[in-house]
């Protein structure tokens, strides 16, 4: 059975060097809750560098800080690349606008096939 925790914004669960992480539905998302995401991430890692898999269930929001602060090299500490997995056309829109304004510091993705991003992301092992 893999490593999983639970919080009340996310679940974090470790297959190997591939962390999924997933945004639980009808959050919103501010600095202060991203920078506990992160150092929770971090513990639950043990600061062992990872692949992520970020799952998006249908948060409501992520503000502009809490989006600059994920985007940082302090937001990102630890992830080796990232795939953000969209459910629809629409969202995935949105998450590469958000990517191109954030310019995060890591190698970044977005997709809608659960399949492909991982796929992608081995190759950033």
């Amino acid at each position: 059975m893999s490593p999983l925790l639970e919080t009340e914004y996310i679940q974090f669960e470790l297959e190997g060097d591939l962390l999924i992480a997933t945004y639980k539905k009808g959050k919103k998302i501010d600095a202060s809750v991203a920078r506990q995401i992160v150092r929770d991430r971090v513990e639950f890692t043990q600061g062992r560098p990872v692949l992520a898999l970020l799952v998006n269930q249908g948060v409501i929001s992520i503000d502009k800080d809490a989006r600059a602060y994920l985007s940082s090299p302090e937001g990102t500490a630890g992830i080796k690349a990232a795939a953000i997995l969209s459910d629809t056309a629409a969202t995935a829109i949105i998450g590469n606008f958000i990517i191109q304004v954030n310019k995060p510091h890591i190698p970044v993705r977005l997709f809608i096939n659960r399949e492909r991003a991982v796929g992608w992301l081995r190759t950033k092992s």
